[in-house]
């Protein structure tokens, strides 16, 4: 990946030769691109339809998503950090905050091999007094535990603000952000381990 890009995206999914995938919350936004054929998207006890070539944004903070299709699912999941996919979809966080169940259609014709020359174009400047994305850092490492005054020393504002800017651009407090994340870090260790095994 792009190192210009590591800062925002978490990692690249990508998902083929199987009929039915699970995406368990990471407290982040996601992307799909679906290559292929038509395919079913289950979030919150709602399907949506994605079609062949289609690109939607949702959000994936704290319900686990399922993917199914007929067919061999042909798909890229963009996995993005905290408040990374603001950078690139500040437009539609409004919308996506409004109804976090629904997926917004962004593309068609996206592939994996020109997904990052379209991220890199996307990516805009943050137009915050703060560095949101160093306060997401801290939240993964310290996960629970974290120390609000550390995270108010980075952002150099009043904790009312903060916590209003935080939630419009993650769409969770940071008790919430925190535990997702120490939730997602478990469940990969999990899966490592089982891996390993």
């Amino acid at each position: 990946m792009d190192k210009k890009l590591q800062k925002y995206i978490e990692r690249y999914e990508v998902i083929q030769n199987t009929n039915t995938h699970t995406l368990v919350p990471n407290g982040g936004m996601s992307v799909f691109i679906n290559q292929e054929n038509a395919c079913d998207i289950v979030m919150a006890n709602k399907t949506h339809v994605l079609e062949p070539f289609e690109a939607v944004l949702l959000n994936a903070y704290e319900d686990t998503i399922l993917i199914q299709s007929k067919h061999p699912l042909n798909f890229l999941a963009i996995r993005f950090k905290g408040a990374g996919a603001s950078f690139f979809y500040e437009e539609q966080m409004q919308t996506l905050m409004q109804s976090p169940n629904e997926p917004i259609f962004i593309e068609k014709n996206l592939s994996e091999s020109t997904i990052e020359i379209y991220l890199k174009n996307r990516l805009s400047p943050s137009q915050l007094p703060f560095n949101i994305m160093k306060i997401i850092a801290l939240l993964d490492q310290q996960g629970i535990d974290y120390n609000i005054d550390e995270i108010l020393a980075i952002a150099n504002i009043p904790r009312k603000i903060l916590d209003k800017i935080f939630n419009l651009r993650t769409g969770l407090t940071f008790k919430a952000y925190a535990g997702v994340r120490e939730s997602s870090h478990e469940n990969l260790r999990t899966s490592l381990e089982r891996f390993d095994n």
